[in-house]
């Protein structure tokens, strides 16, 4: 029997497919085969994989894919967040804006998508990237749109801010022009999401002081893990030979 419309679907309802898959979640013959073709499973690693790719070309389909994995969480969250903040009674406004950032989300998807494949990927070839929280890390009943705004549309979307730069950069050496291009126009969007974090937070910050110092915390907390982190753990993998070769 159809759901009824007025039901809402599980919090943990988000499907895509391929399904996720994590490195952890490999099997020993396909961790082998990722090895096989990083030189490393470690080398999954966004930090490691931008050395890769400005090296030899064919890396940068791997370096997308996570990009691409990022877009699709995104897709996940900010439409969960979209949902779940109306019962919070936060503006109507402010409801439209992630409606809009759920759609660019999509958009950013389809285009990473169709650059994995001119890059001679596809989509589940190599394991997610996981970056920050998740959507199922959040339950509904922790869910505070101040807090959200601070981790998803500062924290996160600021790194992938970043990180859509450094793509552009290593894409123009190797001279990736569609990859460029591509990337020029989500960039500009993320200029966008980070704008309307930063608009609406202020907004309810002014109603509600105490969101504040909750804020700055979760987007300390999300910044260390998406690029504190990872730059951390290429360095220790890494060292002063280069990315990891089995």
């Amino acid at each position: 029997m159809p759901r009824p419309l007025h039901e809402k679907l599980p919090f943990d309802a988000a499907k895509r497919e391929p399904p996720y898959r994590t490195v952890e979640e490999l099997s020993a013959e396909e961790q082998k085969t990722l090895s096989d073709k990083l030189g490393d499973v470690q080398n999954l690693n966004p930090v490691i994989l931008q050395q890769m790719a400005r090296k030899d070309r064919r890396f940068l389909g791997a370096l997308i894919s996570g990009l691409l994995s990022a877009e699709f969480r995104g897709i996940d969250f900010v439409g969960r967040f979209t949902v779940e903040t109306q019962t919070h009674d936060v503006p109507w406004h402010m409801t439209l804006g992630f409606a809009r950032q759920t759609s660019d989300e999509a958009r950013h998807t389809l285009l990473n998508t169709k650059l994995v494949e001119h890059l001679g990927s596809y989509v589940g070839e190599y394991p997610d990237i996981v970056l920050g929280p998740q959507g199922t890390d959040i339950r509904p009943e922790e869910l505070d749109p101040a807090i959200l705004l601070a981790s998803i549309n500062l924290a996160l979307e600021g790194f992938a801010l970043t990180f859509m730069e450094d793509v552009r950069k290593i894409a123009a050496e190797t001279g990736e022009v569609l990859v460029d291009h591509c990337h020029d126009y989500n960039a500009a969007d993320e200029i966008t999401h980070v704008a309307l974090g930063d608009y609406w937070l202020e907004q309810l910050s002014a109603e509600q002081p105490w969101r504040t110092d909750a804020a700055k915390f979760a987007q300390q907390a999300v910044e260390t893990s998406t690029a504190v982190a990872p730059r951390e753990l290429a360095a220790r993998l890494v060292g002063a030979d280069g990315p990891r070769e089995d």
